[in-house]
């Protein structure tokens, strides 16, 4: 009879690691793009918040750059297309200074003189093209409005 030999099988601890490994690798990658997701929305979603006056004195490095900007309506400016949907108006600073904007939408029922306008859009130099337009009317939220309403529902 002949002799068989068997040979020794031998455990290779190596496999066990490299497994490891990748799915170390794995979590460390979908982790990287979770982060890198969270920061591009962040960032696309992110606006400058500035009066006209710091607009301007910002200058070239604000241009085409999506900002927030508030200001007061100039009801004597507003000019609005129904056909085209197209508003354009100026708004006024604190200080008097003025920028002319555009918006492609519906004309807003508030839009009239001493709404504070913020607009959120791009200045390229000459105008303001707005994408959002969003009004407030001074006279609704004034304090003593509020305080009469309230004195006169206690009497």
């Amino acid at each position: 009879m002949a002799q068989s030999t068997t040979v020794p099988t031998v455990k290779v601890a190596g496999k066990a690691a490299n497994k490891k490994l990748k799915f170390v690798i794995g979590g460390v990658a979908v982790a990287l793009a979770v982060v890198y997701l969270i920061y591009a929305g962040i960032a696309s979603n992110a606006a400058y918040f500035l009066t006209i006056d710091e607009l301007y004195a910002k200058g070239d490095s604000m241009l085409d750059r999506t900002v927030r900007v508030s200001g007061k309506v100039d009801a004597a400016t507003i000019d609005f297309n129904n056909r085209d949907l197209l508003l354009q108006f100026d708004v006024m600073s604190e200080t008097g200074e003025r920028m002319h904007v555009m918006f492609n939408g519906p004309k807003p029922d508030q839009m009239r003189e001493g709404a504070e306008a913020i607009l959120e859009g791009k200045y390229d130099g000459n105008a303001f093209t707005a994408k959002e337009l969003l009004l407030k009317c001074p006279s609704r939220y004034e304090e003593q409005g509020i305080e009469e309403v309230q004195v006169k529902a206690v009497k």
